[in-house]
């Protein structure tokens, strides 16, 4: 009978503990390789900017005690099945994915932010959206629905960031720091620990 007390404790303080866990985030630098991103024939690549900006991010959440899993460290195509395949390899998994945007209209500027279902996507958005636009100031371009590969396939909470216009000639000169960058990163980090800690 004690044997089997032990064995209800020690598995009810596992429950809890699992149930407190801080989720892993795994941080999706958009492009890589041969697709640098961006509008065709975009004088400024995307990939560099959206992979700097996601390690900033990295570095920022594991300083705060999240465990976290990049889909690229470094210049490589990763195909969109293989990231939603990394995040959904993670029970629980926060997905986040890092861009910088690009139109036709070199006046577009500000932010955007994407999520496809579900409610805590959805929440997770509009607290990064919150949290980018205190911190730069820039436009709001709304917290949007969309069926982007890597946001429908991954099954658990996902969301897409776009930090800013890099076809915008302002924009871009600001993106192109690496401070302005890394409040970027920060910015999206402080929205994940507030929600996630």
């Amino acid at each position: 009978m004690k044997a089997i007390l032990i064995r209800l404790l020690c598995l009810l303080l596992c429950l809890s503990a699992s149930a407190f866990a801080k989720p892993v985030i795994v941080i999706d630098a958009g492009h890589g390789g041969q697709d640098r991103g961006g509008m065709p024939g975009q004088r400024v690549p995307e990939k560099g900017y959206a992979l700097d900006t996601a390690k900033r991010l990295d570095g920022a959440l594991r300083r705060a005690g999240f465990q976290t899993v990049m889909t690229r460290r470094s210049d490589v195509f990763i195909p969109l099945g293989d990231r939603s395949a990394i995040a959904n390899q993670y029970r629980s998994s926060i997905f986040v994915s890092i861009h910088f945007n690009g139109a036709p209209n070199d006046d577009a500027h500000g932010i955007e932010t994407y999520y496809h279902h579900g409610r805590d996507s959805a929440a997770l958005a509009s607290a990064i959206h919150r949290s980018v636009l205190a911190a730069t100031g820039e436009e709001d371009r709304r917290i949007r629905t969309r069926s982007l590969h890597v946001l429908r396939h991954t099954s658990g909470t996902a969301v897409l960031c776009e930090l800013g216009f890099l076809t915008n000639r302002a924009e871009s000169r600001r993106i192109d720091t690496g401070s302005y960058r890394q409040r970027l990163a920060e910015s999206v980090a402080r929205a994940i620990i507030a929600r996630y800690r």
